[in-house]
């Protein structure tokens, strides 16, 4: 027996989940009171996440219409949807499926209604991925996706609805590294170039995806198609790590900066978007130990530039959010965090930076390092920390630092 297809204006754009406490924007759009709390609140915007139209108004108002509607038909399908969980899933059928990629592949067709079919059966049955290769969907995603006119992003028409279901699509097939290598490469990275504007100009929904995409992209592509990025793709990375509402999305988009601020150009326009800014301030409220030391590297290798260190030193919370993470992550993060300060210490001549991490507790950290609370190497650099401005230090009446040195 086949579940219940859940009417689409049941699901909430932010979480794509059913939505439990429905609520409706001064745009008329819905969606569950929890995610639209955040976007408001939490993260502070200002605009509809759909429409992306200013908002004067923030109020939500509760929409018990939509809320009736979802309960009944929770209520009215409860046996089909019990049904489903305990009943085998359905034979996968390869003639809708070929049917389906048929319709995407002709002018003029339905192929949004028809991509978003292929994503169900993707969804449902695990004997689809079996034709993949067979009926050139990876291809065909691809095609879709770089086939779409930069200005038709920039104008959210439905050109773009085609080209976010394609990405839809093509997250859930899972493309082999082989297959992503090969589309990566196809018209010398256009799709790179693609899924970088979208990460700007596209909805939610596409930016989550197209995060996803690059960070698997970029795991395989040649090290030339990470140079010569637009800023489009720092833009998208920054709002997406603002956001904080898909932790697949906060954990791809701190993948690829570990990947592309490895070139100095890159670098540049990481700055310039703001990334050393917003990964300093979402360091003082993460503790969880992958995001942090991912935030911590990436802060890290920026800093082996100049204008990523002075973006950190111009941060008045940027010391006391790396220094907090010392001895309370984890040995990469105290690895990341202190190779980050020494970074700096070298070239901070004024001493500015060490008179900060007296004051917040950063250079205590450093000596609880050195007398043994650190791996070799991190115990090495934290000396040569201290060394550097042992005037500022030794100032301090809380050390003694004749006795480390």
């Amino acid at each position: 027996m086949e579940g219940p297809e859940t009417p689409p204006f049941f699901i909430c754009p932010i979480s794509l989940q059913i939505m439990k406490d429905p609520v409706t924007l001064s745009t008329g759009i819905s969606y569950d009171r929890e995610s639209i709390n955040r976007w408001l609140f939490t993260y502070n915007h200002h605009t509809c996440p759909v429409t992306k139209q200013p908002l004067t108004d923030r109020n939500l108002t509760p929409n018990s219409t939509l809320l009736r509607l979802i309960q009944s038909w929770r209520i009215k399908n409860s046996s089909k949807i019990i049904s489903v969980v305990e009943s085998p899933r359905p034979t996968f059928d390869i003639a809708t499926f070929r049917k389906l990629v048929k319709d995407v592949k002709e002018p003029l067709s339905h192929e949004i209604k028809a991509l978003k079919k292929i994503s169900s059966m993707i969804q449902e049955n695990e004997d689809s991925r079996r034709y993949v290769e067979e009926v050139g969907l990876v291809s065909l995603m691809a095609f879709l996706i770089t086939n779409t006119d930069t200005y038709e992003i920039s104008q959210f028409n439905n050109s773009l609805s085609t080209t976010e279901e394609a990405m839809n699509v093509l997250c859930l097939l899972k493309p082999s590294p082989e297959a992503l290598k090969r589309v990566s490469e196809d018209q010398h990275g256009k799709i790179i170039q693609v899924l970088s504007m979208v990460m700007q100009r596209g909805s939610y929904r596409a930016r989550i995806h197209a995060s996803l995409l690059l960070k698997s992209i970029f795991n395989v592509a040649h090290d030339m198609y990470k140079t010569g990025l637009k800023s489009d793709l720092f833009d998208g990375l920054v709002e997406i790590l603002k956001d904080q509402n898909s932790n697949r999305a906060t954990k791809a988009a701190l993948s690829i900066l570990l990947k592309v601020t490895q070139f100095r150009n890159n670098i540049a326009m990481a700055v310039e978007a703001g990334v050393v800014a917003v990964l300093v301030e979402l360091l003082a409220e993460i503790n969880e130990r992958r995001r942090c030391e991912m935030m911590l590297r990436v802060l890290e290798i920026m800093c082996g530039r100049a204008e990523g260190r002075e973006a950190f030193v111009v941060h008045p919370a940027s010391v006391a959010a790396v220094s907090s993470k010392i001895l309370t992550v984890s040995e990469a993060a105290n690895e990341s965090a202190v190779e980050l300060l020494l970074k700096v210490c070298r070239f901070c001549v004024s001493g500015r930076v060490a008179e900060e991490m007296v004051e917040l507790g950063g250079a205590a950290k450093v000596c609880l390092v050195v007398q043994g609370m650190g791996s070799r190497k991190v115990k090495e650099m934290a000396k040569e920390i201290l060394g550097l401005h042992f005037m500022t230090w030794n100032k301090s009446p809380c050390f003694r630092f004749k006795m480390l040195l």
